[in-house]
């Protein structure tokens, strides 16, 4: 029974280290942006998300989540990023996009490589464009 306990220990101890690991490797000293999509009943939902920029023209990379179904329906996001919030027409983008993944990987380097490991495989992930919209 000691031994079944160290083990059963020994694997919560693992798990507990997996989780603040893979916390650190997406949260800490990285750019994280808040992405608010809304819903259907009209509320917001909050997603913590990495964002790369290519020119004027930014990007989110996503699989199929909450998130991307609300964005997918209602493309009006808003971002919170650096402080400021704006507003953006959100599109998903079909297809395999290796100059997001090569902005990911520069701006996110070994973290980015870690998700990608044990993330959704490639064929379920869509980059996902962002326009800015302009105020009038």
């Amino acid at each position: 029974m000691k031994r079944f306990i160290i083990v059963l220990a020994a694997v919560l101890g693992l798990c507990v280290a997996y989780l603040l690991a893979h916390w650190a490797l997406i949260e800490v000293g990285r750019e994280v942006i808040v992405l608010r999509t809304q819903e259907a009943d009209g509320g917001w939902l909050e997603s913590r998300l990495w964002i790369v920029d290519d020119g004027a023209v930014s990007w989110l990379h996503g699989a199929d989540s909450r998130w991307m179904r609300n964005l997918e329906a209602r493309p009006i996001v808003e971002v919170d990023r650096g402080g400021e919030t704006h507003r953006y027409r959100a599109q998903p983008v079909p297809g395999p996009h290796p100059r997001v993944h090569e902005l990911l990987r520069a701006k996110y380097g070994v973290a980015d490589r870690w998700v990608r490991f044990i993330g959704p495989d490639d064929e379920s992930v869509r980059p996902v464009r962002l326009d800015l919209l302009v105020s009038p």
